[in-house]
């Protein structure tokens, strides 16, 4: 449902619809069964009403997408229904996507390598954040954050607004740090993400059961858009989902976070 009041002792940072459901769903649906209040808040969560950016990246994500002639508003249900299989509240921010901000007529971010990249100067998303304040942000048990694992522009500025909102939290043991999945599935992501940021961390994971991972894995299903790009099919990411987020020494189910050493 969508968050009308600032109880929630658990809040999660999610650049984009899915970011916050595909890294941390398990722990999302850990903490709503245990009685925790959690919201989602994704940050690129607004919709487009100007015309589209004749851009490659746009074309390509839309083809894959295949969410019919309003394809953000359909992700945005995608999320709604996501976080209703969670039990978690929900926030978007009405700020677009990368791939649709513009400097005047020119796309920020026109092609694929550019979302992977450094922030573009002109890009306004940092500024237009500062003016946001979250109140949950002020008395939530823990605030997760993306790490920035694969670098996509959209968790830079997402992870760097949080830690701007939290710069002056008198308990900074509240915040985690979530590892971004499938980005995570590349060689040295995170430990790239790690060298990238200036602070102590040391590894904070959550350990699922076997209802969690359903759950998460039902979650992530919901995301109709970007099943095809991430996977064949559903079969496909239901594996490839629990052979991620299986621990090689255990065997357990894990997420994985970090949080400040």
């Amino acid at each position: 449902m969508p968050a009308e009041t600032s109880t929630h002792s658990h809040v999660i940072i999610s650049p984009h619809f899915d970011d916050g459901v595909f890294s941390c769903g398990g722990t999302a649906s850990q903490l709503t069964a245990a009685g925790h209040s959690v919201l989602v808040i994704t940050m690129m969560g607004g919709l487009f009403q100007d015309e589209l950016p004749d851009t490659p990246i746009l074309a390509d994500l839309h083809r894959r997408w295949r969410a019919g002639v309003d394809p953000l508003r359909q992700r945005q249900i995608e999320d709604e229904n996501a976080s209703h299989i969670l039990g978690v509240d929900f926030m978007h921010v009405p700020l677009p996507d990368c791939v649709y901000r513009l400097a005047g007529d020119e796309a920020l971010y026109p092609s694929e390598e550019s979302l992977f990249g450094d922030v573009h100067p002109a890009d306004y998303a940092p500024r237009l954040l500062k003016g946001i304040q979250i109140p949950e942000l002020e008395t939530a048990a823990k605030v997760y954050l993306p790490l920035g694992v694969g670098h996509h522009v959209d968790h830079q500025i997402a992870r760097d607004w949080g830690l701007t909102q939290m710069r002056d939290a008198p308990d900074k043991s509240v915040l985690r740090f979530y590892v971004e999945f499938p980005y995570s599935k590349a060689d040295q992501s995170t430990e790239l993400a790690l060298s990238a940021i200036d602070l102590p961390l040391e590894p904070a994971d959550v350990i699922l059961s076997d209802a969690e991972m359903e759950a998460k894995i039902k979650a992530i299903a919901c995301y109709d858009s970007q099943i095809s790009t991430f996977w064949e099919d559903l079969k496909a990411m239901d594996a490839d989902v629990r052979r991620a987020f299986t621990d090689t020494e255990s065997g357990s189910f894990v997420e994985r976070f970090w949080k400040l050493a």
